[in-house]
């Protein structure tokens, strides 16, 4: 069956440029974290996150505190308002992970949120963990094995394990990133493999609560753990960071960015060029009628 996540939704943003009169800039905006094994899909190899789609750097930014890559983001940037975003997708190509027939032969590759949420304040120029009250929730799919037993409650109530709702409503309910730390399953679902070893899905992202103008920067790695229906096969990636624009302008968003590059990015007219079409899209998203 399916495993009840959002599958791939092509992006056709349009950018303006504050400052830049008459000039409309129309563009395709569209990244993924791309998912592959350092030896292939053999048990024991490490998953590797990387970078794929209209990010203007050959290589990717990496935090100098932490080592990490670190991958754009910003809310307000599709259909769901000012305070969410499908971006940056998932995607693995043909062949990066096992594919087959069937789908108990399938690699299935979930993500494990860790550490915590890190806000950056435009008028300090400051990192620090997220005030109380402010989260940034993550929705990844529901476990196979979670959704299947709820759906037999739906069927038959007396079949089903005693826990089969709770459950679902957990994995429902989403991961939240806080400045205390995880909420909700530190582990979900983002995608299995098709037969070809190949998968695209955009998960839904969501700030919340009274949360300041300003950077927001989550943790994640990837996974295939058995808790949430892999095979536990491979090791988990590296830690990666999305860092996240929450209605700053393009000068503040880059700001933030460059305040956790361990050195410039490569081609910085062009990287320059995104950031600002990224707040520009989040200043159109709040001026949209509600």
């Amino acid at each position: 069956m399916s495993l009840l996540s959002h599958r791939f939704r092509g992006m056709f943003l349009g950018l303006a440029l504050s400052g830049v009169s008459s000039v409309a800039l129309g563009q395709s905006i569209h990244f993924d974290v791309t998912i592959s094994l350092d030896k292939g899909p053999v048990v024991g190899s490490k998953l590797v996150a990387g970078a794929f789609g209209d990010l203007p750097f050959a290589t990717l930014p990496t935090d100098y505190e932490t080592g990490a890559f670190v991958f754009p983001g910003n809310f307000g940037d599709f259909e769901g308002g000012p305070r969410a975003t499908d971006d940056p997708g998932f995607q693995a190509f043909a062949g990066a992970l096992k594919g087959g027939s069937r789908a108990s032969e399938r690699d299935l590759i979930g993500f494990r949120a860790v550490g915590i949420l890190q806000y950056w304040d435009p008028v300090s120029g400051v990192w620090s963990d997220a005030d109380a009250g402010v989260g940034v929730r993550l929705y990844g799919a529901v476990p196979p094995a979670v959704a299947d037993a709820y759906l037999l409650y739906q069927l038959s109530p007396s079949l089903a394990p005693p826990n089969a709702v709770a459950n679902y409503q957990y994995y429902e309910s989403g991961t939240l990133f806080t400045g205390e730390g995880i909420s909700g399953p530190a582990m979900a679902v983002i995608d299995d493999a098709s037969s070809s070893g190949a998968f695209h899905a955009h998960l839904d992202w969501f700030i919340e609560g009274n949360a300041p103008v300003g950077a927001y920067m989550v943790t994640l790695q990837l996974t295939d753990s058995t808790t949430i229906g892999g095979k536990g096969r491979y090791v988990d990636s590296d830690p990666f960071q999305v860092l996240f624009n929450y209605g700053l302008d393009s000068a503040s968003y880059q700001a933030a960015f460059q305040s956790r590059l361990s050195a410039p990015v490569p081609e910085p007219a062009t990287w320059a060029f995104l950031l600002a079409g990224f707040a520009a899209l989040s200043i159109a998203a709040r001026r949209r009628p509600g």
